[in-house]
């Protein structure tokens, strides 16, 4: 599949590249470079910004059946890496080898925006998208690269900011329903209402199902990628002269799959022949799911003063998330079918006897975010500038239950560990960008950040809530950390379609508290708060139109980390005798590090045979190691060698009143290690997706199949002396689609 995915890569370069040999669609459609986006806070071109892009608009996104979750998004972006914990609650982004956290309370190395809004933040789902955020939108932007002196906190990598569809002044919508395999349905329902002149509404409702799935619970009879969607969201749009403003309210029920995993215990006296449970066909005797309740309001205005325009967006959004899983992911079941096959010898039967399988997890999260922009946008004498302010503030109660059996000797029924995080940021920032030439420009952002944060934890017995008083358990700490982040860039046109830059920045990424010390006979301490990771940036750039039909993005980049922030467990482990329990991750400062990287986007537009065909391929290739402390030498975690991206879309009449259509788009990742100890590796993939169908009138019928090559990878493996435990990605799905717009 890795060659298959890098031939079909080649191939559409190739196609890009001899572009000329088509004939240029006259039609009426908005080209490449023409995009408008908000990157700078302004609305600008795409190809006049001096950032390496990639603008999803609505016709792409219709073209790929929308976006479920973000990694979908962002297997369209390359140089991205999305790190799958399976449960898309809890997974990462990361852009240029920014840093992940998964299973620590350290933020995700991107800068999560919604409307200019910043989202993210949070113990569970607040690392990534929630599945509202990518329903109903007009585009995606995402921005590689280092964006801190616009973009703010944790903008190292890049940045991403989804928009969300507007009402409009025409009575419009449509009907999106969607048929698919494992008893899946779904039905989206979109309506504008214009009210009067001034007055329009958009209404955007969305519920689905799918009841079963692959991973199969078998003894409690439930399956862990069974999905539920139930979004409603209303909007009010005001417009009057030069002052727009809009007012946005939002609620949404989700349950995506859950955490699931395959456990294989290599060959010892109690198992000699050893014992792998099934990947799909699973022994789980405690539910895996994982589930969110999201309510969100926003205000937006913009005001057009002449001199400068105002625009401010106020964000109030409230996160309940549930992570629920098997620790052991086994049970009784499964060794009694073991020991009538053979294969369990008599101390085995005798360590079965006594194990405890109701060895449950749950992690609760509510997070509630409260965020507040205002900036004024102008020109004055040919300097164009931005100055503006920002507030965050995020109150996080996570929780997290550790359930087991009551015995005699252990009557209590496991520990419950309880947290609460406020973290509050205010920010000033501006920007100037002044035309030297008609051809060169020069440009600079900076911002400061105050960052203040406290945090306690406390963990008691779980139902009887009695307080275990190990003062490693029960930690309480604050911090107060101020940031200053630049950018300047300077930027030569050699043509009116081409673009030429360079630029340094800074970002950093907020530091924090490991919320769970572990266990004090680990062999590894963890320790309380590890410090913000801080980086500089050096990027060259090319961006235009090589041609009419062909746009083309290239970038390349190092990147000098400070205090690198890396994810790491304390040795524990059910096979260590000096501390026979589950392991505990947490985060914390590995030191320096140099990653660089090159980046190559190519979007081509063309008529052939008589139909319309877009391409866009994309790849990078990503390097470089930490160069200090226990770590020295070693590569970043989670940074893939290569990533490779394309979509193809063709569309051709059948006849005066028909047309049909047909996308391909896939993804892929070679080389890299999943963990800082330098493995295991990350496992490579390559990933294809298909989906056609016939458009009439108002009408359109499409069938897909996701990863159509049935590829399975690994998506997190963690070996030991004595096992593995292994998860995988989503076996090939299929369904039909049929929308209707009115």
């Amino acid at each position: 599949m890795r060659h298959h995915l890098k031939g079909a890569s080649i191939v559409a370069i190739c196609m890009a590249t001899a572009a000329p040999a088509f004939a240029q669609d006259s039609s009426d459609r908005t080209e490449v470079g023409e995009v408008l986006v908000t990157a700078r806070k302004r609305e600008e071109r795409l190809a006049d910004i001096p950032v390496a892009a990639t603008a999803l608009g609505s016709e792409e996104l219709k073209d790929i059946g929308g976006l479920a979750n973000a990694q979908q998004l962002l297997a369209q972006v390359p140089g991205v890496n999305f790190a799958n914990t399976s449960n898309a609650l809890t997974s990462d982004v990361s852009i240029r080898s920014s840093g992940t956290s998964r299973a620590t309370n350290a933020e995700a190395g991107v800068g999560l925006f919604r409307n200019g809004a910043f989202i993210g933040g949070g113990n569970v789902a607040g690392r990534t998208f929630s599945g509202i955020d990518l329903f109903d939108i007009a585009r995606v932007e995402v921005l590689r690269g280092v964006q801190g002196g616009l973009g703010g906190r944790n903008a190292e990598g890049g940045s991403i900011n989804v928009i969300t569809a507007r009402p409009t002044h025409t009575f419009e919508g449509y009907a999106f329903a969607t048929y698919g395999m494992h008893d899946k349905y779904e039905l989206e329902l979109v309506q504008n209402v214009p009210i009067d002149e001034h007055w329009a509404a958009r209404f955007s409702f969305d519920y689905g199902r799918q009841t079963k799935g692959f991973y199969h619970l078998y003894v409690i009879d439930k399956y862990a990628d069974a999905t539920r969607r139930e979004f409603g969201r209303a909007q009010l749009n005001y417009k009057n002269g030069s002052f727009t403003a809009n007012a946005m309210v939002e609620r949404s029920n989700e349950r995506v799959p859950g955490l699931v995993y395959q456990v294989v215990t290599y060959p010892n006296a109690n198992f000699p022949q050893g014992y792998f449970t099934d990947k799909y066909e699973t022994p789980w005797n405690s539910p895996s799911a994982g589930k969110q309740r999201l309510t969100n309001f926003e205000l937006t205005t913009n005001l057009d003063m002449g001199w400068a325009t105002l625009s401010t967006v106020v964000n109030l959004r409230d996160r309940r998330g549930q992570n629920q899983y098997d620790r052991d992911a086994l049970s009784p079941e499964f060794f009694l079918a073991l020991i009538d096959a053979g294969k369990v010898s008599n101390s085995g039967r005798n360590a079965i006897r006594v194990a405890d399988y109701g060895l449950g997890g749950d992690q609760v999260d509510h997070a509630r975010i409260s965020y507040y922009d205002a900036h004024l946008a102008g020109e004055t004498k040919g300097v164009a500038w931005v100055a503006g302010g920002e507030y965050y503030l995020l109150n996080d109660t996570p929780s997290s239950i550790l359930g087991k059996t009551p015995t005699a000797a252990s009557p209590t029924a496991g520990t419950i560990s309880r947290s609460k995080l406020r973290f509050s940021s205010y920010a000033v920032y501006g920007s100037l960008s002044y035309d030297v030439t008609s051809q060169i420009n020069l440009s600079g952002d900076l911002r400061y950040t105050h960052d203040n944060e406290d945090f306690l934890a406390r963990q008691f017995v779980y139902g009887t809530d009695v307080p275990i008083t190990t003062p490693s358990l029960n930690p309480t700490a604050d911090r107060s950390q101020g940031n200053v982040s630049y950018t300047a860039t300077l930027g030569y046109k050699p043509t009116t379609r081409t673009l030429l830059y360079a630029k340094v920045g800074s970002a950093y990424r907020a530091g924090g508290f490991n919320g769970n010390l572990g266990d004090p006979r680990a062999p590894i301490a963890i320790p309380l708060a590890f410090d913000n990771e801080t980086l500089t940036g050096y990027e060259a750039g090319f961006k235009g139109s090589v041609t009419p039909n062909l746009f083309v993005t290239a970038a390349a980049y190092s990147n000098h980390y400070k205090n690198l922030v890396i994810q790491g467990d304390n040795g524990c482990a059910i096979s260590n005798p000096a501390c026979p329990v589950q392991a505990t991750s947490f985060a914390f400062n590995a030191g320096p590090a140099k990653l660089w990287g090159l980046e190559i986007e190519a979007t081509l537009r063309a008529d052939l045979v008589g139909g319309d065909l877009r391409v866009t391929v994309g790849g990078s290739r990503q390097g470089g190691h930490i160069t200090g402390g226990i770590y020295d030498g070693f590569k970043q975690p989670q940074q893939p060698k290569w990533t490779e991206t394309f979509n193809i879309t063709y569309r051709h009449p059948i006849t005066d009143a028909v047309d049909g259509f047909f996308n391909v788009n896939g993804s892929g990742r070679q080389g890299g290690v999943q963990e800082a100890k330098q493995s295991p590796p990350l496992h490579d993939y390559g990933i294809f997706n298909l989906r056609g169908g016939v458009s009439w009138k108002s009408y359109e019928l499409t069938g897909y199949v996701n990863n159509a090559g049935q590829t399975s990878y690994m998506v997190f493996q963690a070996p030991s002396a004595t096992n593995d435990v292994r998860r995988y990605n989503l076996p090939r799905t299929w369904g039909v689609q049929l929308r209707a717009a009115w």
